[in-house]
């Protein structure tokens, strides 16, 4: 009878420990996802005179931002595969006409986006570049800027340049000094020209608990303060290539997937096809030079058979 006790009491105990350990691990796996997923609080301070001063004496700067999977993601009511949780409300809708075709985008806001505007929009010029259609960017402004007047000065599809199938951003038509204009966009190479003058960021489409905006705010609040931006900027290069590489997905935004009638496409086309007769051309003379390399040998080691015969009929 008290072995019986005992075992029972034994068994008791370790089922009791591992419930224990089960409930423990639970409670701390949610308290590190809690923490994780915390909000970055960032105070605004009144500026010391010194800081004022130093404020005073550099160039009010220029901060370009992309639309796209760096401030908002959208997609329309004709995708198939959504990269957004099915059943998750979009923050706004807007009703465009392309081509003659009506059609519905769902834009979801990235996370804080509007505290980070309403911060940054008193630090710098705030610019909006994207490489959409105007019709579809502005709309997307305008929400975004919700009658704050923050958003005034917008860069469309018609301001981008064409290069191998992508759009990339000329910083100099927004601002001649590149030493106070810098871009924050997903996509490097919006700014492949502009290496120097660039904050990456990683593409958003919809997790809730991002705070890339807001982990920026420090370093935005202490860049206003240089006398030129690339003097910091130009020491980040390794994050454009780690930043290349976690934003190469397949995704396509829905308005690169519309048909374009305009001249660019064709002119893209035609700098493909002579870049593509210049590859053909490097074959060709790669194929000669070993044809040529293996003549060579070939005559070399037929002259050295030669010199054998001849050594050997001489010793003979």
């Amino acid at each position: 009878m008290w072995k019986q006790l005992q075992m029972g009491i034994r068994a008791f105990m370790l089922i009791a420990s591992r419930v224990w350990t089960c409930l423990c691990f639970m409670l701390k796996k949610q308290a590190r996802a809690i923490i994780q997923h915390q909000s970055v609080k960032y105070e605004l301070y009144p500026l010391s005179p010194l800081s004022r001063h130093r404020l005073s004496i550099v160039k009010r700067k220029t901060l370009v931002l992309d639309l796209d999977e760096t401030l908002i993601h959208s997609h329309h009511d004709g995708v198939i595969r959504q990269t957004v949780r099915p059943g998750t409300p979009p923050d706004f809708v807007l009703k465009v006409v392309i081509d003659r075709h009506p059609v519905r985008f769902f834009v979801h806001k990235r996370p804080h986006v509007d505290f980070f505007l309403d911060i940054v929009s008193q630090w710098y010029e705030l610019v909006v570049f994207t490489a959409s259609m105007e019709i579809y960017g502005a709309a997307v402004a305008d929400k975004l800027d919700n009658g704050r007047g923050i958003l005034r000065r917008r860069f469309y599809r018609q301001h981008c340049t064409p290069d191998l199938g992508s759009y990339t951003k000329d910083l100099s038509a927004i601002c001649n000094d590149l030493s106070s204009v810098f871009i924050l966009d997903n996509s490097p190479g919006a700014y492949r020209a502009y290496p120097d003058n660039a904050i990456p960021i990683k593409s958003w489409f919809s997790d809730p608990y991002d705070v890339a905006l807001l982990n920026l705010l420090p370093v935005l609040d202490a860049l206003r303060f240089t006398a030129d931006v690339r003097s910091v900027l130009s020491r980040n290069l390794h994050l454009h290539r780690l930043c290349r590489i976690k934003n190469d997905t397949p995704y396509v935004h829905p308005l690169c997937k519309i048909q374009r009638n305009d001249s660019s496409a064709t002119d893209l086309t035609a700098q493909f096809n002579d870049k593509q007769q210049i590859a053909q051309q490097n074959e060709i003379t790669f194929e000669n030079i070993v044809t040529q390399v293996q003549e060579y040998e070939t005559d070399n080691s037929n002259g050295s058979k030669v010199n054998n015969r001849v050594s050997q009929r001489s010793c003979n």
